[in-house]
């Protein structure tokens, strides 16, 4: 017996002796390993960030960025600078990626949603929007939301519990509990590695600043950029190096020839080019109400192919079309951008010719100056009190500060208006309540009103919207659902938009409107994209209408951009104009549309810059200098070429 227990009793002996603990790390074997491990972390992070735009899944992208550019090297780069930056702040490598990682998912979901609505990625600029959760929240599906915050909670959580399993290899050394030596060389360590990598981050927000380093290293093997196309951008240069390429920047470089003297002699020009116009202008609108209508996502879905409706969502607007001055406008993208279609047309300063950085002036220029030439001071130049009616929230594109600057009497928006209905269960302030928010204030007002009204009610989601929604053939699931409510309700803004014409054709008062559309809605599928094509998903109706009698003449325009709405609408009202006017007529005349990276001619199609003639090309650097006298240089000439522009 006592055989067999002396081995037992010898094995639980042997058991029993305690396992020696390994080494203590030292700070720079903690250093060493968390180096490595936020590297690969870096790496990690930055392929989420690139998948999010999709390009991860195209074969060029890996020559793009692996091989061409080498972008993925760099993007993972700033990334692990910017964990060492945390890492050195918070004290702990595996929260700190924990956080980073949870960041990136949460870029990356805004960037797949915003590619999927709008075709473009994120831009530092949207960071304005956290100021609107509401619009951002009605912009994805409750679901989408849930999960996505699921997602971020359980990468924190997994990565506190990955950093007490790895405590091991990675602990937290706490200065308290070393050696005088260690501590100090541990503390050096930290405040070394935060203020390298905080100046590095400073670099990285200057990143269209000359010299920048960043820039530098993204340029090392050329010019990658790809400006006319974001989403191209992005993909062939990183997330992370086409997010910087879009950081803050000058509106525009000195033109070539700016002073003075040359602005003075572009004014004596124009003057004498203005006098010659108005010779033969025996109209005005000193006595005429002027109504500018951008409807949102107002467009013509029967033009695109790959489907069709089974009624025509916009009958009584088309037939108007056709009894005066119309045509199509150029949008800047598709699913976006309402408020650059509003400032081309309220300032005649078109984005093609500022800095492709220049994402949004509304955001991004107009509010850092104490006023800004625009429409507003003009007509209220000539007698007009001016209001703006947006039936939404006032922070949105920082429209309460754009107005002010742009000198409006009034911001009537959905908290003001006399009127709040929806149809159905639509989320947004139907358009009859928007115009009929117009004839409450040319009522209410003795003097001639210059209005400008952005309307809503076709603002995605529609999902929903309408129990009646318009049938579609040639579309599966959720984009025919989607396609159908969106063209039920361009039925109601066509019917909403005949009564309020109706209306003010009963008014005794003169009144001229401008009405066009910002841009294509977000919701069409790839399929619907392949066939449209080009200038397809870009192209949105606008007319000119007047309630005074041999005023409407048909005439269809040449497709057209928003910056030269103001001498249209001058020219159909036969009324005289101004020198900048007379400036943009012309090269309306040559260039009827141009948007960044893409210009017209007279014949609608593409044209290369490079290709224009001699005398379009000194058209565009005569407006060029223009606009920046106007915009950020020295307004030389404002008060010749534009007098009253700023109020």
């Amino acid at each position: 017996m006592s055989t067999s227990v002396e081995p037992e009793l010898t094995g639980a002996a042997e058991a029993s002796e305690p396992v020696p603990a390994p080494p203590p790390a030292t700070p720079a074997q903690v250093l060493r390993r968390g180096l490595i491990g936020s590297l690969l972390a870096a790496f990690v992070i930055t392929l989420v960030l690139e998948a999010s735009t999709l390009g991860i899944f195209y074969p060029r992208w890996f020559k793009d960025q692996v091989f061409d550019g080498g972008a993925l090297w760099i993007d993972t780069l700033v990334v692990w600078v910017l964990i060492g930056f945390l890492w050195a702040l918070i004290g702990r490598l595996w929260w700190t990626i924990g956080v980073v990682l949870a960041l990136a998912v949460v870029v990356g979901a805004a960037t797949l949603v915003k590619i999927r609505v709008r075709e473009e990625p994120l831009y530092p600029s949207d960071l304005d929007f956290v100021r609107e959760p509401d619009f951002l929240m009605s912009m994805v599906s409750p679901i989408f939301l849930v999960v996505a915050v699921g997602i971020v909670v359980a990468i924190v959580v997994a990565a506190v519990r990955i950093g007490r399993r790895q405590a091991t290899r990675y602990p937290r050394l706490s200065i308290r509990r070393l050696p005088r030596q260690q501590a100090l060389a541990l503390a050096g360590a930290r405040v070394a590695l935060g203020v390298v990598t905080a100046l590095l981050l400073v670099q990285a927000t200057q990143f269209n600043q000359p010299g920048n380093v960043w820039r530098g290293l993204y340029e090392l093997r050329g010019d990658h950029w790809r400006p006319w196309s974001q989403k191209t951008n992005y993909r062939s240069n990183g997330f992370v190096g086409g997010f910087l390429y879009n950081m803050p920047v000058e509106a525009m470089a000195t033109p070539a020839g700016y002073d003075a003297a040359r602005m003075a002699a572009l004014a004596d020009e124009y003057e004498t080019v203005a006098a010659r116009i108005n010779r033969t202008r025996t109209g005005s609108l000193a006595d005429t109400n002027v109504v500018i209508v951008l409807s949102e996502s107002f467009t013509d879905p029967t033009r695109l192919d790959g489907f069709d409706l089974d009624e025509d969502p916009i009958p009584r607007t088309r037939a108007l079309m056709q009894t005066t001055t119309s045509g199509s406008m150029l949008a800047q993208m598709y699913g976006g951008g309402t408020a650059n279609m509003e400032f081309e047309t309220l300032t005649g300063q078109s984005l093609a010719l500022f800095r492709p950085q220049m994402i949004s002036p509304y955001q991004m220029l107009v509010p850092e100056h104490a006023d800004y030439p625009s429409a507003v001071g003009w007509f209220k130049s000539h007698g007009h009190d001016a209001v703006a009616v947006h039936p939404y929230r006032v922070g949105m594109y920082k429209r309460e500060q754009v107005y002010e600057r742009f000198g409006f009497d009034d911001f009537i928006h959905d908290t003001t208006m006399h009127d709040h209905d929806m149809i159905g269960d639509g989320d947004y302030i139907s358009d009859a309540s928007a115009f009929g928010e117009v004839l409450d204030q040319i009522d209410e007002h003795d003097r001639p009103l210059m209005v400008n009204l952005v309307t809503m009610q076709n603002h995605i989601p529609v999902n929903g919207a309408y129990d009646d929604p318009i049938g579609v053939s040639g579309l599966d699931g959720s984009e025919r659902e989607r396609v159908g409510q969106y063209a039920r309700g361009l039925a109601h803004t066509d019917e909403a938009l005949a009564d309020f014409l109706a209306a003010l054709q009963d008014s005794d008062e003169k009144t001229v409107v401008l009405f066009y559309g910002d841009h294509l809605p977000g919701i069409y599928g790839s399929g619907t994209k392949n066939d449209n094509a080009g200038l397809g998903l870009y192209e949105t109706p606008f007319f000119l209408w007047s309630n005074q009698p041999g005023t409407n003449q048909p005439r269809q325009a040449p497709i057209t951009s928003p910056v030269f709405f103001l001498p249209m609408l001058y020219e159909f009202a036969n009324a005289p104009i101004p020198p900048y006017f007379a400036l943009l007529q012309r090269v309306h005349e040559s260039i009827p549309a141009l948007q960044q990276g893409r210009m017209l001619d007279t014949s609608g199609s593409v044209v290369d810059p490079g290709d224009l003639s001699p005398d379009a090309e000194e058209l565009i650097d005569a407006m060029r200098l223009v606009q920046y006298d106007f915009s950020i240089g020295q307004r030389h000439v404002l008060a010749r070429m534009w007098p009253g522009a700023t109020s």
